[in-house]
């Protein structure tokens, strides 16, 4: 075997009967035992060996524990037979267990023979496996993977919960049906073929009743004779009834199945089927182009397109370059990445130093700008002080078309920075120099003017 092998699959707490093996039933418990190895579910196995854990939300054993204990308040809702809606618990085998078996084609035994050289590939192919079941997933399952090599070929098996879902429902993350549940919800009518009704059936004759009791044993005796008589017809007739539904049981049915038949034929396809089926082939296809071709592997086997083993083998060469090409393009893309990536940075790193010196250039710019503003604020208001035209108080300052530099600069929502501190600290000076000039000399009165701002 040198091409992929991936089987899904969705269990329930009921039995299940497994195909082309008579007598032989899986379910969730044994699925997950097997998994484990637990020993009485792993009877197919010769010597069982140490199960290997390569990735999960989990372990085996969690998840066994955790879909137990949501299975207890699990609920679906369904409909009475007046309308009105009822909850009861899951059906035994309503499907609550996903599962999918990745198989390679390398043997256990050539893995063992060479563990350095063939453990690369085992590696690489179970790592895109289970990237590539992570991307068909929702994030909000819970998943583990296991790795067997106690079998003929190297392995591994993927378990899952669908656990915010209230039903548990595992059929939702199995593509196949997924996607015939959708196709069945599209339809306006059912595409299944509805049976021919039942015959009605005869009732069974009511059993005769017992004779009223008496004490008298002649009576007695002639009572249960009386009795026995009764039930022998009664039997009697019963088994006449069932004859007679049995008969027309047996008519229906092969007529039914005649009639299913046919209607099958003129039907066509199920569309519910061949949604599965597509899904299903689309499944395959993105495993090839996401792990099988990556990995070196064919996407169908010999038997599918008839191909001699010549053929075959000269197929799975060309796929191994397909692999190797891959890789090395893989490889080579991630190491010009990495060039682009550091040009990038450094790009970026300069354009960042760019950024800020031209951003430390516009501060000292404005903040030169506000200096020079300042400064012509304050000559101005010395100007007038010193001509009598501006006074100065404790709480305020008058003078003649005051600067709107000292507007702002006095205003308390004006924002406090390195100039406008300097320029407070320049007027608290100042302001004190006036008072005290004041205090010594008597100020010459200005006169009112209300038209000149205070402030």
């Amino acid at each position: 075997m040198a091409y992929q092998f991936i089987h899904i699959e969705t269990y329930s707490e009921a039995p299940k009967p497994v195909k082309d093996v008579p007598g032989h039933y899986n379910s969730a418990a044994q699925v997950l035992g097997e998994a484990r190895r637990v020993p009485k579910y792993s009877a197919h196995v010769a010597v069982p060996g140490k199960v290997h854990q390569i990735g999960g939300s989990c372990s085996v054993a969690q998840l066994e524990v955790k879909r137990t204990a949501l299975l207890k308040d699990a609920k679906e809702t369904l409909p009475s037979k007046n309308g009105t809606p009822y909850q009861r618990k899951l059906r035994r085998d309503a499907a609550t267990l996903y599962t999918e078996i990745h198989s390679h084609p390398m043997t256990t035994r050539e893995l063992r023979s060479d563990r350095k050289k063939h453990g690369r590939a085992i590696k690489k192919w179970a790592q895109h496996a289970l990237d590539d079941f992570q991307a068909r997933m929702p994030k909000d399952i819970d998943w583990v993977a296991v790795m067997h090599l106690d079998e003929s070929h190297v392995h591994f098996h993927i378990l899952a919960i669908n656990t915010n879902d209230p039903k548990l429902d595992a059929n939702k993350l199995h593509a196949g049906k997924a996607a015939a549940a959708k196709k069945r919800e599209e339809l306006k009518e059912p595409s299944a073929v509805p049976a021919l009704p039942k015959p009605e059936l005869k009732k069974r004759p009511k059993k005769p009743k017992q004779p009223r009791p008496s004490k008298n044993r002649e009576t007695k005796r002639k009572n249960a004779i009386k009795r026995e008589a009764q039930l022998a017809a009664w039997d009697a007739a019963c088994a006449e009834v069932a004859a007679h539904n049995r008969r027309l049981l047996d008519e229906w049915k092969t007529e039914n199945e005649k009639h299913l038949v046919r209607a099958r034929e003129s039907r066509g396809l199920i569309p519910e089927k061949q949604a599965y089926s597509d899904a299903m082939t689309g499944l395959q296809n993105q495993y090839y182009e996401k792990v099988g071709k990556p990995c070196g592997l064919l996407r169908k086997g010999p038997r599918s397109e008839r191909l001699s083993t010549v053929q075959y083998h000269r197929r799975i060469q060309i796929e191994k370059k397909i692999s190797e090409d891959l890789e090395k393009t893989k490889t080579e893309q991630f190491e010009l990445a990495s060039q682009q990536r550091q040009v990038g940075e450094n790009a970026e790193r300069a354009l960042k130093i760019i950024a800020k010196n031209e951003m430390k250039a516009d501060q000292l710019a404005s903040e030169k700008a506000e200096f020079d503003e300042g400064i012509a604020a304050l000559t101005e208001l010395v100007d007038q002080i010193d001509e009598g035209r501006a006074k100065i108080t404790e709480d305020q300052i008058q003078m003649v078309n005051p600067p709107s530099f000292l507007q702002r600069l006095l205003s308390p929502a004006q924002p406090k920075t390195k100039t406008t501190n300097l320029f407070r600290k320049f007027i608290k000076v100042l302001k004190s120099a006036v008072q005290t000039r004041q205090t010594a000399v008597e100020p010459e009165t200005l006169p009112e003017d209300p038209h000149e701002p205070g402030f």
